[in-house]
């Protein structure tokens, strides 16, 4: 059975955002649906990724605050992306914050999560970084076939590790089996010394200027191109094909 549902977390501004919306491109080349949850209520991003589009009350928020959550709840909260009919997202809008909604429980998390393998095809899990303040990607952590670590290429990224992933120690986090994604590896950098402190870096993505550009004017489904954006592109698919099981 294909792994459905993949977690991306990573420590602030490893490009977890990029990635998840880069395999949701590559997904929707399949034919298959997706869809993507912004997860961070501290960085709300739907805005940045769909700037024109009317979110009004559908948010993740207003979909945990539920007493139950039906299939019907999470279509009707899924919002289509522009021009991509295959790819769908769910998130908070601007504004928001942890006060903006009523607390949810673990048990709701893990109800959206069961509820989501039956509506689409797959679904991408933009996590956060915050992990003591976040509840769902708590959970999403646990219950994710799979989770993409994203691990910056920088000495912030490691301290970020060092303090971060003793929270997450305990077997059922699976903390282990993550895969590890070297990411916005600059040119000139070290590979191989970012290689030996992580340890066992499946992928490598390099950074791409363009893609910075893409970020800031909502255009992360859009093709890049160019030396870099080759390489980029080519773990890309490459991820997407071996992450998700896809033949």
């Amino acid at each position: 059975m294909n792994n459905k549902i993949v977690a991306v977390w990573g420590n602030p501004s490893c490009g977890k955002t990029v990635t998840a919306m880069k395999l949701a491109r590559e997904l929707e080349a399949k034919k298959k649906n997706v869809i993507v949850i912004f997860a961070d209520l501290f960085c709300p991003v739907l805005s940045t990724v769909m700037p024109s589009v009317d979110i009004k009350s559908r948010t993740l928020g207003s979909l945990l605050s539920k007493p139950h959550i039906k299939q019907l709840d999470i279509m009707q909260t899924a919002i289509p992306y522009p021009k991509h009919e295959n790819i769908a997202i769910i998130g908070y809008k601007n504004g928001d914050n942890i006060f903006t909604y009523s607390e949810f429980l673990a048990e709701r998390v893990a109800e959206f999560i069961s509820q989501l393998r039956q509506v689409t095809d797959y679904v991408i899990i933009d996590c956060s970084s915050v992990l003591t303040e976040d509840g769902f990607t708590t959970i999403a952590l646990q219950q994710s076939d799979v989770i993409l670590r994203l691990c910056g290429a920088d000495l912030k990224a490691f301290s970020y590790f060092t303090s971060h992933l003793p929270l997450i120690s305990r077997a059922k986090f699976k903390a282990d089996s993550h895969i590890k994604v070297l990411s916005n590896i600059k040119h000139g950098q070290e590979e191989a010394t970012f290689r030996s402190v992580y340890g066992e870096v499946a992928y490598t993505l390099p950074h791409v200027k363009e893609i910075e550009q893409q970020f800031y004017s909502a255009g992360l489904l859009d093709s890049i191109s160019g030396k870099e954006a080759k390489k980029y592109n080519a773990e890309i698919k490459k991820m997407a094909k071996e992450v998700f099981e896809l033949e």
